[in-house]
């Protein structure tokens, strides 16, 4: 016998977790539960502000209208009507389509463990749109935009457009973060709402370049910067981080308007600008994932490959084939 081991009393069962042994026919609401528990766990949990917006997104929206419905029954027309009733209660396409995202994701993945007989993926339409249809801007239009831009703002629509860094991660950004000499910039935090968080979207830190022409902007902003208890690089005039939609609404969209640029351009298609452009002008796609802080390389290339972009390799390709036939020419004739 083993030592410490009673042979007539059966060792002591750990707790059961609550998730373990789901009943036969969840309903939407306890798939919904055990797949964001499962989100949270691992090495790579959901981020805090991916899981605030989910849990948001459902109270709003799917708990009264899928919560109560057994998984095994919802189907393409179920999501249809969902979709539908969305539409009718004045849910704007974007917003409908930001509800769709986790729904989907929740179904796909009970699907892969088996839960769901039936795979999802054909009951919602496809998300993101084509390479080309992405706003992206030319160097004029960029710098049509910066010069339409307020003074307080100039430098961080400057940094955004050149660099590529996200909102949040321009928020976060202090002086300490910035080496002007070095020309460089570590993203190691940004913000979501009010909350300070101590990583990136990805949760990998980067040291993003910056232009010759950024630098000596932020050299010049520097001067003028308020003070910020945090040392922020772009702080508002109280020193507190920049109000995300406050900076849309009066500063950002009034810029693009008075600069002429299309209707509809987002802060982030500066994002899209960006990548677009040092892949245009001779950046790798490694490079641009580097600076850019993609890990995956399909995700570069949903960015990259825009019309511009793919006609300029296609000249490329006709240039070198004039050199070529130029070259057999003499020995042609001969």
């Amino acid at each position: 016998m083993l030592a410490g081991i009673c042979p007539c009393r059966p060792a002591k069962a750990a707790p059961v977790p609550e998730f373990f042994g789901p009943p036969t026919d969840p309903t939407l609401a306890e798939a919904w539960a055990l797949w964001l528990a499962y989100r949270q766990a691992g090495t790579r949990p959901m981020r805090a502000s991916t899981l605030a917006d989910y849990e948001s997104i459902y109270r709003a929206h799917i708990e009264a209208a899928l919560g109560g419905v057994p998984l095994a029954r919802l189907d393409g027309p179920t999501i249809a009507r969902f979709t539908v009733a969305l539409h009718a209660a004045g849910v704007r396409p974007k917003r409908a389509g930001n509800v769709l995202v986790p729904l989907r994701a929740c179904l796909r993945w009970h699907h892969r463990l088996g839960a769901l007989e039936r795979g999802p993926s054909k009951w919602f339409d496809a998300s993101a749109p084509a390479a080309d249809e992405r706003r992206i801007l030319s160097i004029a239009q960029v710098e049509a935009l910066v010069a339409a831009t307020p003074e307080t703002y100039r430098a961080f629509v400057m940094t955004a457009a050149y660099t590529g860094m996200r909102m949040g991660e321009l928020r976060a950004l202090t002086w300490t973060d910035i080496d002007l000499e070095a020309r460089t910039a570590a993203v190691t935090k940004t913000y979501y709402r009010e909350m300070l968080q101590r990583s990136t979207k990805t949760g990998h830190d980067r040291v993003v370049p910056l232009p010759t022409h950024v630098a000596a902007g932020l050299r010049e902003w520097r001067r003028l910067c308020p003070p910020s208890p945090a040392g922020l690089a772009f702080p508002r005039a109280t020193g507190r981080p920049i109000d995300p939609d406050d900076c849309r609404r009066r500063v950002f969209r009034p810029a693009a308007a008075r600069a002429g640029l299309p209707p509809g351009l987002r802060f982030h298609d500066l994002r899209h600008t960006s990548a677009s452009l040092y892949l245009q002008h001779g950046a790798t796609v490694r490079e641009v994932m580097e600076i850019h802080g993609w890990r995956q390389m399909q995700t570069a290339l949903r960015y990259l490959h825009t019309i511009e972009s793919l006609n300029t390799a296609a000249d490329r390709l006709s240039a070198a084939r004039e050199g070529c036939a130029k070259a057999r020419a003499p020995s042609a004739r001969m």
